[in-house]
């Protein structure tokens, strides 16, 4: 059957559609725009709904239940202040701070997350509450965008400021900068996004309404530019503002918005990809993701094999390239080479933020072609990344999930802070539904194994499921249909699945064979396909005719092994089935970038435990499951090495402790040779750490807020090796904490090749007071190297802070300054 395209949007094709869609109050019926046979076979699975999926148990409920109680402890009111300030209106409550507060902030990017997350918190739990909450701060936005008058909807300060000049084609656009404004069409993307999500999960009209009329309004600030100022524009990071159009072509049919969308399409990013280009390295994580959901959701509504090119090449290369073992990519926001991830795990990795826009992008994929890769990856992000990322006791959510060596958790103050983690976290613990189970024809997906039940209402069914997974072997799915009905039950077998993965139905054994069955009462006999691969990753497809009653049981027994880095086949990771295993290194340390009293990093054990088996060494230890002991294989990194053996738990457990997710692995003779250097080199690190009163990557804005940074307009952030930094034509400063009660010395990373940087001539200056003087030249071989300035104690005494000041010498310019470090200078190293 061909579809045209305008029933292809009444059925909630689209990838960001939802089935809700049907129930919604439909909009005027417009034009025809032609139909293809493609457009009916765009879409090969589609999740069932939301609402129509209820967890039951387990993690995923746990985390669904602590954002519950957050998102109610939070004050619309607080989260509008700024808007209704802004419209000229007066604010009900005193605004909230962090991210989300006034001046040069991401102000109003709360509210777009908290829209979006009550929204799809009512559809995950039928709670009334969230729908008034929803329908409460859509009402307020509709006063806010009637005072303005001309759709704009926004609480950013400099916003009318900003957009206007790009309406007249002034664009002074950076990574982060636009016009002045910290990412503002990333700010408004969030916008655009919570009433989307109103007017698809709660079917408030008044929110599509509301988003049509902002869209109008970015209509006509794009109008004047042509494509190279558009080009421009995009240099500054802008969300996922092409995949809210598309998403409101899909929701209205006007081709407006869909052509809209192409003014979002960055392409200097997205056309290398649809050449199978890996052009990531050195490149904003968070930046990128959102731009291939958007390819996807368009590749749905419009057949373009551009875009779903260029998005399923990005996914692969992302998960198969660039992706820790926890499913988590990126070392301080930021892409590397791929496959080069040896020397980046440690430090600030993982972003919260990626993996929740990269499991967006990864159910769309699915939905579009289903695969089990796509669901081995739901699964390993889910649970070693998106779980790892909220305590289970409090709910804090964390900007970055570290997976390197004696690291932690960046815990975020959630009534403070308002990082766009935390906004993000709301949206992302409120869809742990998702995604579990699609259906397509006579076809019913089961991708993950969650204590849950499941309403498919085409084929009159609800399915419910008994696990204790992920720690359990075992899956329990019963039944209930208001007729009997053929159809394929898709089981997904798991990439970690080995040889002891079973299946049994009313309790028999289903075996790779074809049961011919005579069916009682019946007047024929049926036969029924079971269609059983021996791959792992991959669904096991039972065909039969069903009736109320039917019970299918998995079982995937799990075991231990090791994933090596690509680039390092001796730095591994331990999983046990699906779970990465983190091990247990103590307390965390006192958070805190400005605290004076740092404790020493612990040192990471190394295991010598090279070419043995793993269970030979890695024993289970009484107490929850998933509990494991090293035996014998741990050594302390130092020049005695005495045995230091780790207790490993789920990463996702473990929370408020120091850890390591990855490990060096050696052979007793390997230890030996490496004993010494590698003593060395971790003793170095931890009295650095340790002499460490402050330490900054400059380059990487939303941190350098944190030391006040100030700078020239000629001030530019750089990125060589994937490591962050900045440069400059004239000047640029930070506060840097100090220690009073010690002399003073400030360390500065620079890069010996750094071609943009050199050749350069500048003065340091600490409070106004000349430091010294630096000059550098390109030498051979590349590399990162520091350079020490002792600071005299007159510069630091009684001082909680000092300013660091680079100044470029008259005709020359600052090299880039990869790393500020105060340290106390007495301290051993």
């Amino acid at each position: 059957m061909t579809l045209r395209r305008r029933t292809i949007i009444k059925m909630g094709l689209g990838v960001g559609a939802t089935p809700l869609l049907a129930r919604l109050p439909q909009i005027p019926q417009l034009p025809d725009r032609g139909s293809s046979a493609l457009e009916g076979q765009l879409l090969r699975a589609r999740p069932l709904p939301l609402s129509g999926v209820r967890l039951l148990g387990g993690p995923l409920k746990r985390a669904q239940d602590l954002n519950a109680e957050y998102l109610l402890r939070l004050e619309p009111d607080r989260m509008l202040a700024y808007y209704r300030e802004r419209a000229g209106l007066r604010p009900k409550a005193e605004p909230y701070g962090g991210w989300d507060g006034g001046g040069r902030n991401l102000t109003g990017h709360i509210a777009g997350h908290y829209l979006s997350a009550v929204s799809l918190m009512w559809a995950a739990t039928g709670d009334v509450r969230f729908k008034e909450r929803a329908d409460y701060i859509v009402r307020e936005l509709k006063e806010v965008q009637d005072r303005h008058g001309d759709g704009y909807l926004s609480a950013l300060e400099g916003g009318r400021g900003a957009f206007g000049a790009l309406a007249r084609g002034v664009i002074r656009s950076r990574a982060f900068d636009l016009n002045g404004e910290w990412s503002p069409w990333y700010t408004l993307h969030k916008t655009y996004a919570g009433l989307r999500d109103a007017y698809r999960y709660t079917g408030n009209r008044t929110a599509l309404e509301l988003e049509i009329k902002f869209a109008e309004w970015a209509e006509g600030i794009l109008s004047g530019l042509d494509d190279l100022q558009i080009q421009q524009m995009l240099n500054t990071e802008f969300g996922g503002m092409n995949e809210v159009l598309v998403d409101l072509y899909a929701d209205t049919g006007d081709d407006r918005w869909l052509d809209l969308s192409y003014k979002f399409e960055h392409t200097a990013f997205i056309q290398p990809l649809q050449r199978h280009q890996d052009n990531l390295a050195g490149k904003h994580g968070n930046t990128q993701v959102p731009k291939l959901i958007g390819s996807a959701d368009r590749f749905a509504c419009t057949g373009d094999a551009g875009d779903l090119m260029a998005a399923g090449f990005f996914w692969d290369r992302v998960v198969q390239h660039h992706s820790f073992a926890t499913g988590g990519h990126g070392k301080d926001e930021y892409f590397g080479p791929p496959d080069r991830l040896s020397d980046r795990i440690d430090g600030r990795t993982a972003e919260t933020c990626n993996v929740y826009n990269m499991l967006k992008l990864t159910r769309r994929l699915f939905a579009l072609r289903p695969d089990a890769h796509y669901a081995d990856f739901h699964e390993r992000a889910l649970f070693n990344h998106i779980m790892a990322s909220i305590d289970p006791e409090d709910g804090r959510t964390c900007y970055m999930v570290p997976v390197g060596r004696g690291v932690q958790h960046e815990y975020q103050n959630m009534m403070h802070s308002f990082t766009c983690c935390v906004g993000s976290g709301m949206e992302s613990h409120a869809l742990h539904g998702d995604g579990i189970y699609y259906e397509h024809g006579d076809r019913l997906w089961v991708n993950l194994y969650a204590p849950s039940t499941a309403e498919w209402s085409a084929a009159g069914l609800r399915l419910a499921v008994e696990t204790d997974f992920p720690e359990g072997d075992r899956a329990r799915l019963a039944l209930t249909l208001r007729h009997p009905k053929e159809f394929i039950l898709a089981l997904r077998r798991p990439y970690w699945a080995g040889p002891d993965f079973s299946l049994t139905l009313n309790g028999q054994v289903v075996s790779d064979y074809v049961v011919q069955e005579e069916e009682a009462g019946e007047a024929e006999q049926g036969r029924r396909y079971y269609d059983w691969p021996y791959v792992a990753s991959s669904f096991v497809e039972v065909k039969r005719t069903w009736r109320s009653g039917d019970t299918v049981e998995v079982t995937i027994p799990k075991s231990l092994r090791l994933e090596p880095l690509p680039d390092n086949p001796r730095r591994v990771s331990i999983l046990w089935g699906p779970l990465v295993l983190a091990g247990d290194l103590g307390p965390e340390a006192e958070r805190g970038r400005e605290s004076r009293e740092r404790r020493a990093p612990p040192k990471v054990p190394v295991l010598v435990a090279a070419e043995q088996p793993l269970s030979s060494w890695l024993k289970p230890v009484g107490g929850a499951r998933g509990g494991f002991r090293s035996d014998g294989v741990g050594r302390e990194p130092d020049a005695v090495g005495r045995v230091h053996d780790v207790t490993f738990v789920p990463f996702y457990r473990l929370h408020r402790r120091t850890y390591s997710t990855y490990w060096d692995l050696f052979t007793p003779a390997e230890w030996e040779e490496q004993r010494a250097a590698y003593a060395a080199e971790a003793e170095r690190r931890r009295r650095l750490e340790a002499a460490t009163v402050a330490y900054l990557e400059p380059g990487e804005i939303v941190f350098e807020r944190e030391f006040n940074y100030r700078g020239g307009e000629d001030a530019r952030p750089q990125r060589i090796m994937g490591r962050p930094g900045r440069r400059g034509g004239s000047w640029f400063s930070f506060d840097v904490p100090v220690d009073p009660a010690h002399p003073a010395a400030l360390i500065i990373t620079y890069y010996s090749d750094d071609r943009r940087g050199t050749p350069a001539e500048f003065e340091i200056r600490v409070d106004g007071q000349w430091l010294a003087d630096q000059e550098l030249r390109l030498t051979e071989p590349p590399r990162f190297f520091d350079v020490e300035y002792p600071v005299p104690a007159e510069l630091v005494q009684g001082k909680e802070k000092v300013t660091v000041r680079f100044q470029a010498k008259e005709g020359s310019q600052i090299a880039t300054v990869f790393g500020l470090r105060m340290i106390r200078a007495d301290a051993e190293r």
